[in-house]
């Protein structure tokens, strides 16, 4: 749906385009429709879109995520007009009053249900609704910890009980994995802190934990180039020379085989300079063992983020 009418534009800005979202991308993330927006651009002056030269809105990031805490606020039954015109701070206090100020402690039990149920009538809509929602909500450290971790050890777990199929798996994956590059892509744009390399080995072939990493170093305010499974030692060598890598990250799924693994995580370390960290990740580098020196297993997400806070500049 175009989202460009007959008014004047907002004027020019200084922040790039690519770190701006179109208005259904904002849609999905928050939960307020279109129409709405409109009304209350007009109405209380926020969002304010910025216009590009062809007349379509664009949203910030900043924008977004107070979008996100109105639509809670009216989910706690606040008016509108109580709280569109609020200043951030002031949302921030009312939505801490009323007990809301984080989801992170509620169990995760009823959104992977939402999840699920949505997977199992294949509604990718409804899927991304809830992803995007939990990303603003929590933010995305909590998110990445307290969402998406639970919901690829489920998928999991519910493959093996018979609860779902593989096409289900697959439509999950698929749709997580755009969410997770949508919601990274503008972050990568204003990232300042020490590039990170992510990869797969040659005998991977699982890519969804790459990109949940990926988001965590973006997060933490790291370049990150991605590489994808089945690279070449030898072309995560070069790229990492040639980006200045501080560390390079390797995603090793459960289905991975202890002793080609371990010979291409040799192989790896040897051809890749001692200055750059390897770091592995993922359920199947935990069962690993006599790795090679300058080699660490971060076996969860907070083990990553202490990782990336180790890193200096």
């Amino acid at each position: 749906m175009d989202d460009s009418d007959s008014t004047n534009g907002s004027g020019a800005t200084s922040v790039p385009e690519e770190q701006l979202l179109p208005m259904g991308a904002v849609t999905r993330r928050t939960g307020i429709g279109e129409h709405t927006l409109r009304v209350w651009e007009r109405r209380f002056g926020f969002p304010q879109p910025l216009r590009l030269p062809s007349g379509h809105r664009r949203y910030t990031v900043d924008q977004v995520r107070q979008l996100t805490m109105i639509h809670e606020a009216l989910r706690c039954g606040y008016r509108a007009g109580d709280v569109v015109p609020l200043p951030r701070e002031k949302l921030e206090k009312l939505l801490e009053e009323s007990g809301q100020v984080s989801e992170s402690h509620e169990p995760a039990e009823g959104w992977l249900h939402e999840i699920f149920k949505a997977a199992e009538e294949f509604d990718s809509t409804a899927v991304q609704k809830a992803l995007y929602q939990a990303a603003g909500n929590l933010g995305l450290p909590r998110f990445l910890r307290d969402r998406v971790a639970p919901l690829l050890s489920e998928i999991g777990e519910a493959w093996a009980r018979g609860e779902i199929e593989i096409r289900h798996e697959h439509f999950i994956s698929e749709v997580l994995e755009e969410v997770l590059r949508d919601l990274r892509r503008p972050l990568e744009a204003t990232a300042d802190g020490r590039p990170v390399v992510l990869a797969g080995l040659p005998s991977e072939h699982h890519a969804l934990g790459l990109h949940v990493a990926a988001l965590a170093v973006a997060a933490a305010g790291h370049h990150c180039l991605v590489l994808g499974p089945q690279s070449p030692a030898e072309e995560i060598v070069l790229a990492a020379e040639s980006v200045g890598a501080a560390a390079v990250g390797i995603s090793i799924s459960p289905f991975a085989k202890t002793h080609d693994t371990l010979s291409e995580i040799r192989h790896l370390r040897e051809r890749l300079p001692s200055g750059i960290l390897l770091w592995l990740g993922g359920s199947g580098a935990i069962k690993l063992t006599d790795l090679p020196a300058n080699t660490e297993v971060l076996e969860s997400l907070d083990a990553l983020d202490r990782g990336l806070r180790r890193l200096v500049d």
